[in-house]
């Protein structure tokens, strides 16, 4: 079985799309893979997001937007504390309605997605507050760091059957992905001198 870490900018579009192809490679493969959103709030997040938003919003106050992001993440991890699965249905359904619709977030907002996927709204919006969220949060935070996640969109993938060391895919790509998940990552390990010579999608991948 492999992990697969996709960290993502809460308000990205690019990152959107990329969650939905990699459930899609996990629908589609008869591979198990244990997917991980994992999103990234820090400057660079914040600026990037507030550049394109302002664009369609120009009252948008870029203290406010952090607020914004933080909040959709707790949303997020309060989502996910009643299923992983669930906490990443509830997070592209949120995005759909913040990126799709062109929405902007509210706590409103989030407890109607809450409510659309019948979680535990009561609990939903207990968790929403909690330090247990806050926590989730900041132990996503110190992950993009212990991984050296330098950009939204990065995705790092493990074998759990072997741990001595996992891939990082500087780029997104759905190939490459899928690929690694229905053959493993020492095959594709053994593979990357070559590619990196012949300049292939798997060019990208490196060793953690």
């Amino acid at each position: 079985m492999l992990e697969v870490y996709l960290f993502v900018n809460p308000l990205g579009t690019n990152c959107f799309a990329c969650e939905k192809q990699v459930n899609q490679i996990s629908a589609q493969t008869q591979s198990k893979l244990q997917i991980q959103f994992v999103p990234m709030l820090n400057l660079q997040t914040i600026n990037s997001t507030f550049r394109r938003l302002s664009a369609e919003h120009a009252d948008l106050d870029r203290n406010d937007l952090a607020d914004q992001l933080y909040q959709i993440i707790l949303d997020y991890k309060a989502a996910s504390f009643q299923g992983k699965r669930l906490g990443r249905q509830f997070f592209l359904r949120l995005q759909e309605q913040l990126l799709g619709q062109h929405q902007l977030y509210s706590a409103k907002l989030g407890s109607k997605v809450a409510h659309d996927l019948a979680l535990d709204v009561e609990m939903f919006e207990e968790d929403r507050r909690s330090k247990l969220a806050e926590n989730a949060f900041s132990a996503d935070q110190r992950l993009v760091s212990e991984m050296g996640i330098e950009h939204p969109s990065e995705t790092v993938i493990f074998d759990v059957d072997d741990f001595e060391c996992g891939l990082l895919m500087e780029r997104f790509d759905y190939n490459t992905l899928l690929e690694i998940s229905e053959h493993n990552v020492n095959a594709t390990l053994a593979s990357l001198p070559q590619a990196a010579k012949q300049g292939t999608e798997k060019a990208n991948l490196r060793v953690l």
